[in-house]
């Protein structure tokens, strides 16, 4: 195996870990001043989705692509989590990993090959 591949693996497991730390307390729609966004950006999407099946072009076509992006937006930011209560060395053996692989890809990104004559 290439130290880019081990790099890899390395960081995908280092994230794995940390992502299983993560607990999730709240999910829903990211309010703005105490008011919930879900409505307009549902009444967005739906009519940027009629606007396409209508008239098919670049315009509607990247209207649509926004209302998406702004509803993902809108659920990302919504979401409260916190990371749970871990030792210091469990901390380590998640942040180990993804900084040697880190290192490894970054390593191998900038590694001069030998010039086959």
């Amino acid at each position: 195996m290439s130290k880019k591949t081990i790099g890899w693996i390395l960081v995908i497991i280092g994230l794995f870990m940390l992502f299983k730390m993560v607990r999730v307390s709240h999910f829903g729609f990211y309010c703005i001043a105490g008011f919930n966004t879900s409505a307009i950006i549902l009444i967005l999407l739906i009519i940027s989705a009629i606007a396409v099946v209508v008239n098919t072009n670049k315009i509607t076509i990247g209207c649509l692509i926004g209302s998406v992006a702004l509803l993902v937006l809108s659920l990302l930011l919504g979401l409260q989590f916190y990371f749970a209560y871990s030792s210091l060395v469990d901390v380590l053996l998640v942040l180990v990993p993804v900084i040697v692989g880190t290192g490894l890809i970054i390593k191998s990104a900038f590694h001069k090959r030998k010039a086959l004559y």
